[in-house]
C-alpha cells in the first residue's frame, strides 16, 4: 500500500535566510597556525645568515640562485637582497679590493675570496667574543652545516679567548709578512724598492725607500722611511706593502734621520702639508683608523676630533663625501662647506 507523501512547504526567501542564520556553522578541523613574519628581517638576523652563507658560497665559487635558496630555505627575493647587502660590505677604506666579491650573474651566484680574507685577522677581545657568539647563533639557522670550516675556526678561536679575570691581558701584535725583510734592510742600511698599495687612488705604485724606523700604532705596523717619489719622509703601513726587493745600494741612516723635522707631526705626510681637523662620528669613525693622524680626541658624545695632513683640496673633498653627514670640518673654516660644494658639483654632472 503506497504511503501518502506530504509535499514539503516551500519557504520564502526571508524564511530561508533566517533559518540559515540560526543554523550553527560547522567548524572545520583544527589546523596548526603557521606563524607569519611581521615586518622586515632584523639586521642581526641577516648578518648571522651571511656568516654561514658566504663561506658556503666561497667554497663552491659558482652556484645557481635557486639551489642556494633551497639550501638555506629562503625565498629568492630575500636571498638577492642579502647578497646585494654583502656586496657593499668590507673593511675600511671600502675600496674595491676591500669589499666582499659576490654577485649574481644570469641566475648564478658567483663568490670569490677577497684579498683581506687571505690576510691574518686581528681581533680585540670584545670582537672575538662577538664573533664566537654570532657564529654559534648562525650555526642554528636552517641550512647551516653541522661541520664546516667556520665552525672549526670558531672552536679554535674560543680556546684563545681570554678567561674572565681581573688580571692584566697581554696582547702580542703579529708580524706582517714583509716585516722581517724591512727589519733586516734597516739593520744593513739597505735601500729597498717596494710595491705599495694606495687606498686613496686604489692603485699599486713602486717606490724606493730608505728605512728610518719601524713601529706599531693602533694595531698596525708602520715603517718611517725616506721616499724617493715624494722626496720627503713618509710613513707606510706595512700590511699595504706587497713586495720588498733590495736595490743593492746602501745609505747613511744618520743623514736620512736628520731630515725629520718633527717626529710627532711632520713624519706622517710632511709639515709642509695643510693641517685639517675633522669631527667624525657613527659610521665615519673609520677615518680615524684608516689614515695617519697628528692627534685624536674622543668626545663625550662618542665623536672623535681628528687632526690630519691633507695633500690637496680634491683629496679632502673625496674623503668628506665618503664620510657623508657623519664628518664635519672644524678647521680651517674655508673647508666648512667643502662637502656641500663638492656634492653640488657631482649632482650637476648628472642633471
Amino acid at each position: 500500500m503506497a504511503r501518502n507523501r506530504t509535499t514539503p512547504k516551500r519557504r520564502s526567501p526571508a524564511t530561508r535566510s533566517a533559518a540559515k542564520r540560526a543554523t550553527p556553522k560547522r567548524r572545520s578541523p583544527a589546523r596548526r597556525a603557521v606563524p607569519k613574519r611581521r615586518g622586515p628581517r632584523s639586521a642581526s638576523e641577516r648578518v648571522a645568515g651571511l656568516l654561514v652563507l658566504l663561506p658556503w658560497l666561497m667554497k663552491r665559487k659558482r652556484v645557481r640562485l635557486a639551489d642556494v635558496a633551497k639550501q638555506f630555505r629562503m625565498n629568492e627575493e630575500d636571498l638577492v637582497a642579502d647578497i646585494q647587502m654583502a656586496a657593499v660590505c668590507g673593511v675600511p677604506p671600502y675600496t674595491p679590493d676591500t669589499l666582499i666579491d659576490v654577485f649574481i650573474d644570469d641566475g648564478w651566484v658567483v663568490a670569490e675570496v677577497p684579498n683581506f680574507f687571505t690576510r691574518p685577522l686581528r681581533l680585540t677581545s670584545a670582537e672575538m667574543y662577538a664573533v664566537i657568539a654570532m657564529v654559534r647563533a648562525a650555526q642554528k639557522l636552517p641550512g647551516a652545516p653541522e661541520r664546516s670550516v667556520l665552525a672549526r675556526a670558531v672552536s679554535k678561536l674560543a680556546k684563545l679567548a681570554p678567561e674572565a679575570t681581573d688580571g692584566p691581558v697581554h696582547i702580542d701584535l703579529p708580524d706582517e709578512p714583509n716585516l722581517e725583510d724591512l727589519r733586516s734592510a734597516q739593520a744593513d742600511s739597505a735601500e729597498l724598492r717596494i710595491e705599495y698599495f694606495n687606498p686613496a687612488r686604489s692603485e699599486v705604485a713602486q717606490r724606493t725607500i730608505r728605512v728610518v724606523r719601524i713601529f706599531s700604532e693602533s694595531g698596525h705596523w708602520y715603517v718611517l722611511a725616506d721616499d724617493d717619489k715624494s722626496g720627503a719622509i713618509r710613513n707606510f703601513r706595512v700590511d699595504r706593502i706587497q713586495s720588498v726587493v733590495r736595490t743593492g745600494k746602501l745609505y747613511n741612516q744618520a743623514d736620512v734621520a736628520s731630515r725629520i723635522e718633527d717626529d710627532a707631526d711632520g713624519g706622517w705626510f710632511g709639515s709642509d702639508l695643510e693641517l685639517v681637523t675633522l669631527r667624525v662620528r657613527g659610521d665615519a669613525t673609520w677615518i680615524a683608523e684608516a689614515y695617519p693622524t697628528v692627534s685624536r680626541r674622543k668626545n663625550r658624545d662618542g665623536s672623535i676630533d681628528v687632526a690630519l695632513r691633507v695633500s690637496s683640496e680634491h683629496w679632502l673633498s673625496r674623503l668628506l663625501l665618503r664620510g657623508g653627514r657623519n664628518v664635519q670640518v672644524l678647521e680651517p673654516a674655508k673647508y666648512s662647506d667643502l662637502a656641500a660644494r663638492t656634492a653640488a658639483l657631482v649632482r650637476a654632472r648628472y642633471a
